[in-house]
């Protein structure tokens, strides 16, 4: 828990307290826009910016993914319309910025509707 904490401060570039956008977003080099701004958008923020509590459920969320918790977590931020389902526009929107990512990196040529149907696949 020390740990976590500490992990906060040193991202509380600012020193108020609290996280804007920027600093949830040097946590990891893999978050993407689309699902910072959906954290922000989903979990209660004051003035625009997220306190410790949050941060500690996205750090044990992402910590332990396996968890009902963490599944309950995520699954709020991908539920985009609150309708208990995803669709092809949710998927696209939250795999294209990681796609786009992934091919600025490596240049491996992937393609969103590709992976969507993987998805699909899966899930059927």
């Amino acid at each position: 828990s020390l740990k976590i904490y500490e992990s906060y401060i040193a991202l509380d570039s600012d020193h108020n307290g609290m996280l804007k956008k920027e600093e949830l977003a040097k946590y990891s080099a893999g978050l993407t826009d689309i699902f910072i701004n959906r954290i922000f958008e989903e979990f209660q923020t004051f003035s625009g910016e997220l306190d410790y509590k949050t941060y500690l459920d996205f750090v044990l969320a992402t910590e332990n993914k396996k968890t009902p918790q963490a599944l309950t977590f995520y699954w709020r931020i991908l539920d985009v319309y609150g309708k208990g389902a995803i669709d092809t526009f949710v998927i696209n929107m939250f795999f294209r910025s990681i796609i786009k990512e992934l091919e600025s990196r490596k240049k491996l040529g992937f393609k969103v509707d590709d992976l969507k149907d993987e998805i699909w696949d899966m899930v059927k």
